[in-house]
């Protein structure tokens, strides 16, 4: 053969090694964007548990019980709470919670701040603080 041939060879296995190297680390990259993405996800589900929990517990307690609850501000999300149901928005997911309560709830949406629930003579109210 001439050196030619040998030299096109060569070029070509180096762009296909070369391919396979930036081939593996887009998918490292994209994997860890992924893991990022399914953390900050369970922690607007921590959120919607921690209301959820608020509002069954000023539910079942009755009148005059209270608790105060937390959205973070890291957290850029959405919470509405509603008769039977918590739903929690966090960029194009939603996260669907159920609770006790199926009527006398006030439907509320909560962004990132403080919160009180209270139960008023049997119904759930959520006022921010």
């Amino acid at each position: 053969m001439d050196d030619k041939g040998i030299l096109s060879i060569d070029f070509i296995f180096a762009t296909l090694i070369a391919i396979l190297i930036m081939a593996g680390m887009v998918a490292m990259v994209n994997n860890e964007l992924s893991r990022t993405q399914t953390g900050e996800l369970g922690e607007a589900r921590m959120v919607g548990e921690r209301v959820a929990g608020a509002v069954n517990a000023a539910y079942t307690n009755g009148p005059g019980f209270a608790a105060n609850i937390t959205i973070p501000s890291h957290l850029n999300c959405t919470v509405e709470v509603r008769n039977g149901e918590v739903r929690v928005f966090y960029g194009t997911y939603t996260v669907n919670l159920d609770i006790i309560p199926k009527v006398n709830v006030t439907t509320t949406n909560m962004t990132p701040g403080k919160y009180t629930v209270m139960n008023r003579n049997g119904t759930v109210i959520i006022t921010r603080i």
